[in-house]
């Protein structure tokens, strides 16, 4: 314990002179280009390395007189700023821009470019470290925007100055810009310690040598023990713990002492780059959430803000399953002001920023971790606390397919002795000892997701009864293979692996399905329509049903007749009023007051959804739906992004929600991915839904963007800053080796 004192203490005295100052101590100077000296150049602005000076216009600027501005003639061109010994902080900059007919030659022989940059130089360091972080500027034609740049200083050398430029060089058009700003940047939920009043006045423990058990630890690699490394980067020295995929070591303990709410940062490390995944938490936490290394070879991650009193921070491998590397090098400690514990908790209590959906597949966690306890179940749902999703649409895994022991249902692989791939064989091993257990996957996540105040949707997904092979024996349910007479059948007579909705049973069994989750104290429970379509085809009890209404063969019609797509629209319409029946039901069972929900996932917009029997608009009126997910790329969907229009106008009226779907895992950059959101909303989307929400979650520059979408005023911001940065620390030494020196220590390999 001694070591870790004496390291916080030297880290305080280092980083003290940094704080931030009551006043800021740099100001932009001329941001409107409206002041000229003598020679008529803009005063305080200059041009850059290898740059001549741009230009001004006083052709409708966005204020004032004069506007600055760079023609499109070939050159490197720039106006340049230089801001001195700004303190230690965040900053936002940002200005107002304007292009006419200005474009970009990738193909050109001179690079061509438009830029909104910014170095931050540090004393006694050299251009190298220099911190550089810019926004290329939108090209083509339009009139003033706004567009802002987050910029984020290394902590661990003061800061000389700042260069604020704008270069560009193109061919042709003009780029005018206008009122630049500088100003200290506002918080964003904490994804970097600079944040916090404290931010600079951190506890760093560095030295994991304190952890426990101290029979867990090595000085070498040894299988069943963390390696401990000496370390000097970031300003202080360290010894780290490091596991590797193989290691299977044990979960170790570092004691915090200390007292009160802190923000908590972890020196995740991966110093060979092997891959770098932490399970974290807290004494008083129910489960382990993960942080993962996105960058560099020691990276600071966020975890989480808490009272640590009498707490501990507890961390693992993942050792299970798809086991993982892991090394921690520090854990910083950032104690909170009284006014930032009560923003805090006054912003946790608020239920106007839960907006957001996630659903859980009920499979792939399970394939991947190979779960047999209650705790690392609760993993899965851990991951959402104090975020802005405020429902999971859980499914059990398939159409009737479920992982736990079932009176309806059936649990994959219970009788394989060989496996396809070896998460299919976790996940029939893990179903195997929580059944032993009597542990119930499904119950245990409902409950877990209540813990946080979060409703829960039981799913099915209406479609997946069967795969082909190799992996048939693994995903085939047995009620589809007992009953190919009530299959879909196209009109061509070939067979569609899909069950039949047209077909009573099938409907009711299904039903059956999501009563039993249900009763495991589900809010509702849901329909997933976007993967398996179609749901009733021209199979013998639909063909039997239309000619006994419409007196017709509905095979010797077109496919689009209005009377095949009604009978269509017709029988999965009976499937959702038959599950709202149940609902019903089971509220009444439960004496509760509060009606049980009905949601759905749907395609994107309303003629592909009447393709396949999805009636929205139907299903709204008759009051079955609670909340409306639509679903961009469906298989059997054309759309090439959301009708809001469309859901909004059906679903406005009756105050049902609609809330379009990102896929957790296959997103565009968080760039783009916050603009499509801005988008959406302002389209008229009362909330985001995201498939498997919580893949990248480990990931803690995504996470911190993704869990705050329902911080409307933020994202706005976020949307135009960009997305946050990792901050990362380089190593001085590593296990005696200088690593920062003029020839690489692994040059040799």
């Amino acid at each position: 314990m001694r070591l870790i004192l004496i390291t916080c203490l030297s880290v305080l005295l280092q980083t003290l002179r940094f704080a931030p100052a009551v006043a800021d101590t740099v100001t932009l100077t001329n941001p409107g280009f409206e002041q000229v000296n003598a020679e008529g150049v803009p005063s305080k602005w200059e041009g850059a390395n290898s740059h001549t000076q741009g230009g001004t216009t006083s052709d409708a600027p966005h204020s004032g007189k004069v506007a600055a501005r760079i023609a499109g003639n070939g050159q490197a061109q720039a106006w340049r700023q230089v801001l001195p010994e700004p303190d230690t902080r965040i900053f936002t900059a940002s200005g107002w821009f304007r292009a006419r007919g200005v474009k970009i030659d990738p193909r050109a022989e001179n690079e061509e470019y438009a830029r909104f940059y910014f170095h931050i130089h540090y004393v006694g360091r050299p251009y190298s470290d220099a911190t550089q972080v810019w926004k290329d500027l939108p090209v083509g034609t339009y009139d003033w925007t706004r567009l802002s740049v987050r910029l984020v200083p290394q902590t661990q050398w003061k800061i000389e100055k700042v260069w604020m430029t704008v270069a560009a060089r193109f061919s042709a058009g003009a780029l005018d810009f206008d009122d630049l700003g500088f100003s200290p940047a506002p918080s964003r939920g904490g994804f970097t310690a600079m944040e916090w009043a404290n931010g600079l006045n951190p506890v760093v423990l560095s030295d994991m040598g304190q952890c426990t058990p101290a029979s867990a630890l090595a000085p070498h690699a040894r299988r069943g023990h963390w390696r401990l490394i000496d370390y000097e980067g970031g300003g202080w020295k360290g010894r780290m713990v490091w596991a590797s995929e193989e290691t299977a070591a044990p979960p170790l303990t570092l004691p915090l002492q200390a007292r009160g709410w802190h923000a908590i940062y972890l020196g995740l490390a991966d110093p060979s780059y092997l891959g770098c995944k932490a399970l974290v938490k807290l004494t008083r936490d129910p489960a382990y959430v993960p942080r993962s290394v996105t960058s560099g070879p020691i990276e600071e991650v966020f975890f989480k803000v808490a009272e640590v009193s009498g707490q501990s921070l507890h961390f693992s491998q993942q050792f299970t399953g798809m086991t993982t590397g892991c090394g921690l090098g520090y854990v910083k400690l950032v104690p909170l002001t009284d006014a930032e514990v009560a923003a805090l908790k006054e912003e946790r209590a608020s239920f106007e920023r839960k907006r957001l959906t996630t659903t859980i597949d009920g499979f792939s966690y399970i394939y991947e971790r190979r779960p047999t306890t209650k705790k690392s179940l609760l993993q899965e749902v851990e991951v959402y606390r104090d975020s802005d999703f405020k429902t999971i649409i859980l499914q059990m895994s398939g159409a009737d397919m479920v992982n736990y022991p079932s009176k309806v249902g059936e649990m994959r692989g219970q009788d394989l002795s060989d496996f396809g791939r070896k998460g299919d064989r976790f996940y029939a091993e893990s179903l195997r000892e929580l059944a032993r257990k009597k542990i119930n996957p499904t119950k245990v996540l409902i409950d877990g997701a209540h813990d946080l105040g979060m409703k829960v949707h039981v799913s099915i997904r209406t479609g997946a009864w069967v795969y082909p092979g190799p992996l048939a024996d693994f995903f085939s349910s047995k009620f589809f293979q007992q009953h190919p007479e009530w299959r879909c059948v196209d009109r061509d007579g070939t067979e569609v692996t899909r069950m039949s909705l047209a077909v009573p049973e099938v409907r009711a069994h299904l039903v059956e399905v999501l009563r039993e989750a249900v009763r495991f104290g589900a809010d509702g429970a849901n329909v997933l329509f976007v993967r398996g379509a179609p749901y009733v085809l021209f199979e013998k009890p639909f063909c039997d049903l239309f000619r006994k209404q419409f007196g017709d063969d509905p095979l010797t019609l077109e496919e689009t007749d209005p009377r095949i797509l009604q009978l269509r629209t017709d029988l999965v319409t009976s499937f959702m009023q038959e599950i709202r029946t149940m609902l019903d039901e089971e509220g009444a069972r439960r004496r509760g007051s509060e009606r049980l929900q009905l949601s759905a996932l749907v395609l994107a917009n309303e003629a592909d959804n009447l393709k396949f029997g999805i009636d929205v608009r139907r299903w709204v009126n008759d009051g079955l739906l609670d909340l409306v997910m639509p679903y961009l790329h469906a298989g059997g969907g054309t759309a090439a992004d959301y009708d809001l229009k469309y859901f909004k106008e059906v679903c406005a009226p009756k105050q049902v929600p609609v809330s379009p779907t990102f896929i957790g895992w296959d997103t565009p950059s968080l760039d783009d991915m916050m603009k499509r959101v801005v988008k959406y909303y302002d389209a008229g989307a009362d909330g985001i839904t995201f498939w498997d929400g919580n893949s990248g979650a480990d990931q803690t520059d995504r996470w911190s963007v993704v869990s705050r979408l329902g911080h409307l005023d933020e994202l706005r911001q976020r949307a135009d800053e960009g997305a946050p940065h990792p901050a990362n620390l380089r190593f001085h030494k590593l296990d005696g080796l200088v690593t920062d020196g003029r020839y690489g220590v692994e040059w040799g390999y």
